[in-house]
Parts: C-alpha cells; structure tokens; sequence
C-alpha cells in the first residue's frame, strides 16, 4: 500500500516580493544544507535492471543485494533509486494558473550542471526509503522542513484513483525508470512525488515565502507554468535536465487527477 505523509509545510524565512523568482539570498541560512555539492561515497542499493514492461504504479525496484559507492554506481551505469519532489501550486488566477517550482542546478554538480530541474531531488542511500529520503533533500536543498510527527498515513491511491489530496501535503505518484547514463546522468528508479502548495497563500502576496537554498547544490529557484515545463521536457530543451516520454506524461496524467481531485 502506497501512504502519504501527513506533514505541515514549513518555509524557514518569509519575505515580500514583486516577482515570482526566488534568487539565493544572502540574508538566510539553510543548517541543512550540505557543505558539497554530492558525496562521492554515498553507498546505493544496486538493483535489477527494469524488464521491458515496467509498470510504474505496482511494479517495484528489485535489489541484486549488491552495494556500490555513488561513484562508482555512476561510472558503471549500476541501476539505483532515486526520489523526485516536484512543488506545485494552482493561482487563482492568470492564464497558465498551474505552476512548478523549478531548480536551477549548480555548476558543481556531477550531472547536468547548471540546468533547470525538479524542485528537489536526489538519491536513496542504502537503508533508506524513499519519504525520508524526500525530506532529507527538501529540507537540504530548498530549506523547506516536513513536520518529523506523523499524525496519520492515509493511502494516497485505491483502485487507481488519488484520494486525500490535503494541500500542503507530500503525495506518492509514481516510479519510473530512467537510464539516462549515456546522457550525462545516472540510470535510476526515479519515485516521483508531489507537493501541493496551499492554494490561498498565493493571492495574500507576490509569494511571501523565501526558499532558503542550499547553495552547494542549488544556485536558483523560479516558479514557472506547468505547461512551460512540460513542453521544454517534450523537446529536449538544454537548459532543462532530459526527463523520458512516460515520465513527463506521468507527469501531466497525475497532476491533472490531483488538481481535478481538489475542485
């Protein structure tokens, strides 16, 4: 069974501004942040490659009970997990109302430096699962911390349909494989989740929030339309980390049962 975390949304610093991008500031620090842009001795599970038909809701990572250095997972193409976060937020008003928090990634990351990427993201180390590793990288990468006391875990899917959709919250989607190592990334299991921003704090102000970055690993932040991202994913924009066909429209298929969920 597929749960959701019952969390509260915390942004570590608030301020006022005329404009949706979010530059690093020079005021705030994020204590989670890490002091280098990745551990090259980070260890990962190595897991199976995915069979042909991988189904990315009941299909899971099969482990070959080997391990292997981050480094060395990448330089040999090793499968290994990965956790994706995408932060999203509907306006109540505008043309393109559906919005995504995107990263820009920093010029000293292993992969894709310097492109525009998932709000937060990064890899499952072993003996880790996927929730935990998506609120380690929240809290490292964008200063964004989940409330650690669980009030309750609520299937986010039966039957196939999304329930519970709470704004604020962090919603499983789904997993998909990517073998992106001859593209300049790592081949992973990527497990995509959601976060859902409170619609109403968006007509308070100009976002309020400050995401207090962690700058070894991102260098910006900017909201940006939904169908914008989605359609530089579809061509290969350079300027974005290459996401595969059924991952982007996952993507949309999803997003669009949550928002037509919250009506």
């Amino acid at each position: 069974k597929v749960t959701c975390l019952s969390c509260t949304l915390e942004i570590m610093d608030t301020y006022s501004k005329d404009h949706d991008q979010v530059p690093p500031s020079t005021e705030t620090t994020n204590s989670y942040a890490l002091s280098v842009p990745q551990d090259p001795s980070e260890v990962f599970e190595v897991m199976n490659p995915p069979p042909d038909e991988f189904d990315p809701y009941k299909d899971r990572p099969l482990s070959t009970g080997r391990y292997a250095k981050r480094s060395d997972a990448h330089r040999q193409g090793l499968w290994h997990c990965s956790v994706h976060i995408w932060i999203v937020r509907k306006r109540s008003f505008g043309p393109f109302p559906v919005e995504i928090l995107l990263q820009k990634r920093s010029m000293t990351k292993d992969t894709f430096p310097g492109r525009w990427d998932i709000s937060s993201a990064g890899h499952m180390e072993a003996g880790k699962g996927s929730l935990e590793t998506a609120c380690l990288e929240l809290a490292e990468e964008l200063g964004v911390v989940l409330d650690p006391k669980i009030e309750a875990l609520t299937a986010t899917r039966q039957g196939g349909e999304h329930r519970n959709h709470v704004k604020d919250r962090l919603h499983f989607a789904f997993i998909t494989p990517a073998e992106a190592a001859p593209l300049g990334g790592c081949n992973a299991y990527e497990h995509v989740y959601f976060l859902i921003r409170n619609s109403a704090k968006n007509n308070e102000c100009n976002d309020c929030e400050e995401f207090s970055l962690g700058k070894e690993e991102v260098s910006e932040v900017s909201w940006v339309p939904l169908v914008h991202v989605l359609s530089a994913l579809r061509s290969g924009d350079k300027e974005y980390a290459p996401r595969t066909k059924q991952y982007v429209e996952l993507m949309e298929k999803e997003l669009g049962k949550i928002f037509d969920s919250n009506k």
